[in-house]
């Protein structure tokens, strides 16, 4: 009798232990599978350059800062140095505002882009790739895609 009773203790010793051990076999098994990817990354610097028509625009910045420098030289000549400046520190706002104006639509079509493809892909973080140095997904070629449409 005090055997059977061992045996059968034994059993249902088994028996949940087996039941508990199991479900963490499971969990482990899910651990070791590979992890939905959540983040990407872009190389701002292709896309910039891939930009429908920033050479144009980029040419125009370059004509802003020549006629800048012009206005500078012809109305800086016979002022103090002070007012030279003065006048420096006034021309260069206006033309960073000016600049602004340019890119500023750039940079917005850029980030709804890059914001447009993530969500498409199910990532929740976007990084630049320059500190990427493990992992994620490259969005690149589908953010130029996206902006040439």
């Amino acid at each position: 009798m005090k055997q059977l009773t061992r045996s059968l203790l034994l059993l249902i010793a088994v028996c949940f232990l087996g039941g508990m051990l199991a479900p963490a076999g499971a969990l482990a098994a899910k651990a070791k599978a590979k992890p939905e990817q959540t983040m990407g990354y872009v190389n701002r610097q292709q896309i910039f350059n891939s930009y429908p028509g920033i050479q144009e625009i980029l040419k125009q910045i370059q004509t802003l800062r020549e006629a800048a420098q012009q206005d500078y030289d012809t109305r800086s000549k016979d002022l103090p140095d002070a007012e030279r400046q003065a006048l420096n520190d006034t021309i260069a706002r206006e033309e960073a505002r000016k600049e602004d104006l340019l890119m500023k639509p750039v940079g917005d079509k850029i980030e709804a882009s890059i914001k447009a493809v993530a969500e498409e892909k199910g990532l929740t973080v976007i990084i630049d790739a320059a500190t990427v140095v493990y992992g994620g997904i490259d969005i690149t070629a589908d953010v130029i895609a996206k902006l040439k449409q």
